[in-house]
């Protein structure tokens, strides 16, 4: 497993690009690039990203999603077809970044999220969006989020026997806002997760970093690694978490222990 940081730990203090040049002042390996909007989603962009990270392995890019994603399963073909050539520049600011990855929301309402079986031509539209980003040298993950299609177990499992061979991010956080257990998830999900969120929360309920809450992550790394996941644990950070940015690195190194144990 690898250890990361992504650049939404700087969303609205600083611009991509900045918060980019900044993941280099912290312990980690890899990172995961957000996507903030339009004028990013280009291979230009990723290019200058690219630059300013300097060791630092960009594994994964995340768009906005709230501002595309919805629409790539439009009943309108003239909102679909916009939409996938939104998603196919956010893909090539990914390739130039060097992402393996593309983090995918999906549809997403928090009164009434959509389960994956009532998606409008899901199977359609998501080997499209697979063969858009494979030709980036990109995979689609589906990451579960309490407000979009892939709340609970139940639903991943759907997700899955809807598109086998599915990646997914297991988020954390998101697992305890839908009021699962992260395990559950995990399992749900079963070898395919690819990809990590960590967040904590405490006892009280209030999201908080890694090692200031009740989150097993020993444990729930043990169980990532039994699952046969190999890949990394990116800390995703609310920007009024990061403002601290000493408690940020005692929670990156609090993770790192946890790894190691």
């Amino acid at each position: 497993m690898k250890l990361g940081l992504s650049s939404a730990a700087f969303y609205g203090r600083m611009e991509t690009e900045e918060a980019a040049a900044h993941l280099r002042d912290f312990p980690i390996e890899v990172c995961e690039i957000f996507l903030e909007s339009f004028s990013e989603y280009h291979r230009a962009f990723g290019e200058e990203a690219a630059g300013l990270l300097g060791p630092v392995k960009c594994v994964s890019v995340h768009a906005k999603g709230t501002q595309f994603e919805p629409d790539l399963f439009s009943r309108s073909r003239r909102q679909q077809e916009d939409a996938m050539n939104i998603f196919a520049g956010a893909c090539d600011a990914g390739k130039a970044l060097g992402a393996k990855y593309y983090v995918f929301h999906g549809p997403g309402n928090a009164r009434n999220a959509v389960p994956p079986e009532s998606i409008h031509d899901l199977q359609g539209r998501f080997a499209r969006m697979g063969s858009i980003a494979q030709e980036r040298g990109v995979e689609v993950l589906w990451e579960n989020v309490s407000w979009c299609s892939l709340r609970t177990p139940a639903e991943v499992r759907r997700a899955g026997e809807l598109l086998p061979g599915l990646g997914y991010v297991l988020d954390v956080k998101q697992a305890f806002r839908a009021g699962c257990e992260p395990i559950d998830m995990l399992r749900a999900m079963g070898g395919n997760v690819r990809h990590v969120h960590a967040l904590d929360w405490t006892a009280e309920g209030k999201l908080c970093l890694p090692g200031q809450g009740v989150v097993d992550w020993p444990g729930l790394l043990r169980a990532l690694r039994d699952a046969g996941f190999d890949g990394a644990v990116i800390l995703e950070p609310y920007d009024w978490q990061a403002l601290d940015e000493d408690a940020l690195r005692r929670s990156l190194d609090y993770l790192r222990g946890c790894m190691e144990r």
